[in-house]
């Protein structure tokens, strides 16, 4: 349905374009009407990259009447069958590029036309020494997925990933940087089709936004990706180089108050052989602000803890790469590439503490002060094989996927007694300590095989996987006497964790009538066990999953499009939430999981509409889950060596169900002003069981933001982004909106060789999170700000100012002179 789109919005166009230039020839004598085919692949000529989606249309000679059309596939083949004998030419055309046109003549001797690879050239247009290239649109719509053009996004410049998905629809940031996508967190994150070392919001926070080209949001995969994450993918795409020859280009951001980063990139390709090397660097360091409210019931006594502070958050990584791709001939290559990642998260809190009871027998003053880290280090390999045949679209592909590593964390926590003031009173704090040390790796092998059938897609393949880890918890308390650490053997504790996965997936897809479809099905056998050495206990979990997917998509009339979208996904707990034993966060909240926790499953359905115009689109989307033995967060209270304190854990509830609505607009207002427009409503209900009590919870949250681009003179841009968050709720709690303004501004110096581009977040300093929950005996309020307004500067240098055509995951080409990681020779 994407190629109907596409051709739809070309057709009508090219139409009026061609009957106006008809050629001038004299009238041809109809052949007999019979069926011969036409084919061809359609490249770039700077890259030889092939071009996905390009618009293709064959016309009769004789009048410039369309005959047929079709767009390219994923490797630029296109194919036109039953074309009745004749003279006809043909027309080959994409976005950025010069329109080709080839004669075409079928006859009885002749009745197939091969093409062979046809090149477009990009349309680049001289004008003195100033070079014009159209600019992308910051989010493209496309029919499975969205793609956010990350170096459009000024307004993220210097920082992660986060940064740009806060501009992003479908997707939802909280001040603390944590993602939500459709009002999920559970999702799954790629980089390059992988899966990434590091997963959720914690693996976007660690990666420079200059060093990537897109994202790839899709909320219905298909049977060939992984299941996991039931509110679908997040694809990371790298920025890479293409071109023949040596490139490179470095870039570096500086922002208030202690935030760095910056990434290289360098690049050889020559022939068969294609090399790089690169890193990505980042240190940054965010300011909070916290307030809050405790309270616990015991009979007629009510136990208050009021709270005030303030925290620094601190993030490092580093990460550095290299790969190399070797082509065997024309048909196969062979890449091996690996990285190594080194990253660190630091937090350094303070808090001020009022304890008192009601009615009042006593109260006290202390300052809390926790340190925590949590770092590791990370090796990652990948082998890759891809093999392709002579009928287009006929390929086989093989890889194997291994990481290694260590994650270590530890906290230690001060609590000192002080006056009303909050001046310490007490010469020996209590001070407690804990540590993780967890040893993991993770192996997958794969193999993919597609084949043509007609106008139908075969696609099958198998996957083994294995997700392997070792834990020490350990927990210490400090003795002033003696002064020494001691273990507490109570809640210290050890495991082995292993999760084996096979499985197998096939889908078909091709046009039935006026409908595309594609239908999956993909089935997983899960092995699971958690080994708790400790308490000498063992916990399995062995099952088998099916999960079925499909997508039927209909043109109707020029300009509009329906899809009807179906996936099954889950959510499997990972060993710590399934680890029994109690585990501190901070010196008055505990965490515990659960042995008896169960996957989740989800059941998404979504309706889509877009409707395109000659300067934009708009988007209507619904979509609807429903998820059985939902994984939830349960908060309580309890005493642990003789002190009250807070606990929370996960169980699985019943099931719940959200319904959406999404509604976006793209489109080009005047020639130096574009705009971007999302809404998004969202309705939940959840429903569970908490300490034998049934409990439900309904909300209806929405959020909308705007994103206006405007070009100005002298090679300069502005962004002005708003956003608003509305509010949330959980079984036990509810949380509240809020809005966040950011603007930015670019400007290119030394004939577009420097690229210079100052932000500010936050700009009206209104990004604050507060969030109430409470039960039968707790009730608890806490109140979060960051620090605003954050103001950035980034520097792009292009070595020989060069200007990359950036690829996408797809093989088409993009300008790239938005900034990052732009190579040349």
């Amino acid at each position: 349905m994407r190629k109907l789109l596409i051709i739809v919005l070309v057709t009508f166009t090219v139409q009026f374009e061609n009957k106006a230039q008809a050629p001038d020839h004299p009238v041809e004598k109809v052949m007999p009407v019979k069926a011969g085919t036409v084919t061809g692949v359609i490249s770039d000529s700077v890259s030889s990259g092939a071009i996905e989606y390009a618009t293709v249309g064959l016309y009769r000679l004789q009048d410039s009447s369309l005959v047929s059309g079709t767009v390219t596939d994923q490797s630029g083949f296109f194919s036109m069958k039953s074309i009745p004998y004749g003279n006809y030419y043909l027309d080959a055309a994409f976005i950025g590029y010069t329109k080709k046109r080839i004669p075409v003549n079928l006859t009885p001797q002749q009745p197939s036309a091969e093409l062979g690879t046809i090149d477009l050239h990009p349309n680049i247009k001289q004008i003195g020494e100033v070079t014009v290239v159209a600019q992308n649109k910051q989010v493209e719509y496309k029919i499975d997925k969205k793609v956010v053009n990350v170096s459009q996004d000024i307004a993220a410049s210097g920082g992660s990933l986060v940064n740009v998905l806060e501009n992003t629809p479908s997707v939802q940031v909280d001040i603390d940087g944590n993602v939500l996508l459709r009002g999920s967190g559970n999702f799954q994150l790629l980089i390059d089709g992988k899966p990434s070392v590091v997963q959720g919001s914690e693996g976007l926070q660690q990666i420079p936004a200059s060093a990537v080209q897109s994202l790839e949001i899709i909320t219905s995969p298909s049977a060939k990706y992984d299941p996991d994450g039931d509110a679908g993918i997040i694809n990371i795409i790298m920025k890479k180089q293409k071109n023949t020859g040596i490139g490179g280009v470095v870039d570096a951001s500086i922002g208030s108050r202690d935030k760095y980063t910056g990434d290289f990139l360098l690049n050889f390709r020559k022939q068969k052989l294609n090399f790089y090397v690169g890193g990505e660097y980042a240190n940054q360091k965010n300011y909070n602000t916290m307030e809050g409210e405790r309270r616990t019931y015991n009979l007629d006594t009510t136990t208050y803890t009021l709270s005030d502070g303030d925290g620094v958050f601190a993030r490092q990584s580093l990460n550095l790469k290299s790969g190399i791709d070797y082509s065997i001939n024309q048909k196969s290559t062979l890449s091996l590439s690996g990285a190594i990642t080194d990253r660190r998260f630091d937090r350094d809190f303070v808090s001020r503490n009022y304890w008192y009871t009601d009615p009042a027998t006593i109260d006290s003053f202390y300052i809390d002060e926790s340190t925590s880290g949590d770092k590791s280090l990370d090796y990652n390999l990948n082998l890759d094989f891809i093999k392709k045949y002579d009928d287009k679209g006929h390929l086989l592909q093989a890889s194997a996927y291994y990481t290694f590593g260590k994650e270590s964390e530890s906290e230690t926590t001060d609590v000192s007694k002080t006056n009303s003031d909050y001046e310490i009173i007490a010469s020996d704090p209590v001070q407690t300590r804990s540590r993780t040390e967890q040893p993991e790796s993770n192996l997958r092998l794969e193999l993919d095989y597609a084949r043509p059938m007609g106008t139908r897609l075969l696609e099958v393949g198998l996957q083994s996987r294995w997700d392997k880890s070792n834990a020490q918890y350990i927990y210490e308390d400090y003795q002033p006497i003696g002064e020494e650490w001691v273990q507490n053997d109570t809640i210290s504790n050890s495991l082995d964790y292993l999760d084996a996965i096979q499985s197998a997936y096939a889908s078909l897809s091709g046009p039935v009538g006026k409908f595309d479809y594609k239908l999956g099905l993909r089935a997983e056998y899960d092995n699971r066990s958690l080994d708790q050495l400790t308490s000498s206990e063992s916990y399995t979990y062995e099952k088998l999953h099916f999960f079925p997917s499909f997508y039927i998509n209909r043109k109707i009339g020029e300009n509009n499009q329906i899809q009807f979208n179906y996936s099954r996904r889950i959510r499997r707990p990972d060993e710590r939430d399934l680890n029994p034993f109690k585990e501190f966060r901070g010196s008055n909240t505990v965490f515990y999981g659960n042995p008896e926790l169960k996957p989740e499953f989800t059941n998404a359905f979504e309706l889509n509409y877009q409707y395109t115009f000659d300067k934009g689109f708009v988007s209507f989307e619904t979509y609807y889950r429903t998820t059985n033995d939902k994984i939830t967060r349960i908060n309580g209270v309890d005493t642990l060596n003789g002190k009250s304190v807070y606990t929370f854990t996960t169980t699985n509830a019943k099931n719940d169900n959200s319904l959406g609505i999404e509604l976006m607009g793209n489109m080009d207002i005047t020639k130096w002003w574009q705009l971007n427009l999302t809404g998004n409503l969202f309705r939940y209900q959840l429903a569970g069981e908490v300490d034998g009590r049934d409990e439900n919870s309904v909300s209806t949250s929405w959020r909308t933001n705007m994103n206006n681009f405007f070009k100005l003179k002298w090679d300069t841009r502005l962004q002005l982004t708003a956003v608003y968050n509305g509010p949330n709720k959980t079984l036990q709690g509810e949380g509240k909106g809020f809005f966040v303004a950011n603007a930015a501004l670019r400007k290119e110096f030394l004939k577009k060789q420097l690229t210079v581009t100052l932000n500010v977040r936050d700009i009206f300093r209104t990004a604050g999170f507060s969030f109430t929950s409470e039960g039968p005996d707790f009730y608890t309020y806490n109140k979060n700000k960051r620090e605003s307004p954050v103001f950035m500067i980034n520097l792009t240098y292009r070595i020989n100012n060069y200007r990359q055509a950036a690829r996408r995951s797809n093989g088409s080409e993009q300008d790239d002179s938005g900034g990052g990681m732009d190579i040349g020779m």
